[in-house]
């Protein structure tokens, strides 16, 4: 009897260890920030200027959460100790930005995620430009929770302009970003 009781026991005491580690996980995990691979566009001269919003490309991209999450943690986390993860930061540069054709050519800049785990677009940043001269724009990110679309291993980036002005010249556009999980 006293060996049915002390496994009895035993067995409880285990169930309640696993259950409470995933608690302890989550309350140790306190995320990070990263930086996600550069997008880089080449973006042939725009000679019209459209009333519209335009399609300015589309970029697909391969991901793995759980090892970005791993190589943050050194090996301690994985994708599912992750609760949440939005953009943080964004930054656009025109490496090749003169006088006639920088950001301020363009009024606004959208950019939408889908993925294979969601494909429902969500706007993951977007900004309006000031009309002076400008290579660089830095933004803070939108409020987007991202970790359903970022659970997914093929990433496709859509991006809208609305110009302002007319470009005269292709242009080299990098477009970084900072992502926050917890």
């Amino acid at each position: 009897m006293k060996k049915v009781l002390f496994i009895f026991f035993g067995v409880v005491v285990l169930l309640s260890g696993i259950s409470s580690c995933k608690k302890v996980a989550n309350a140790i995990f306190k995320g990070f920030e990263v930086s996600v691979p550069d997008i880089q566009i080449a973006l042939k001269e725009i000679p019209i200027v459209s009333p519209f919003e335009i399609p300015i490309g589309q970029f697909p991209y391969k991901f793995n959460l759980d090892s970005v999450v791993r190589s943050k943690t050194a090996g301690v986390f994985g994708a599912n100790d992750v609760s949440s993860i939005k953009v943080k930061q964004f930054n656009i540069n025109i490496t090749n930005a003169d006088q006639q054709n920088n950001i301020s050519n363009f009024q606004s800049l959208r950019v939408t995620l889908q993925s294979n785990t969601n494909n429902n677009p969500a706007e993951i940043f977007s900004a309006v430009f000031p009309d002076t001269y400008a290579a660089t724009f830095t933004a803070p990110g939108n409020d987007t929770e991202l970790l359903s679309y970022l659970k997914g291993s093929d990433i496709v980036y859509n991006m809208y302009a609305k110009n302002r002005r007319i470009t005269t010249k292709p242009l080299s556009i990098i477009i970084s970003v900072t992502i926050r999980t917890k």
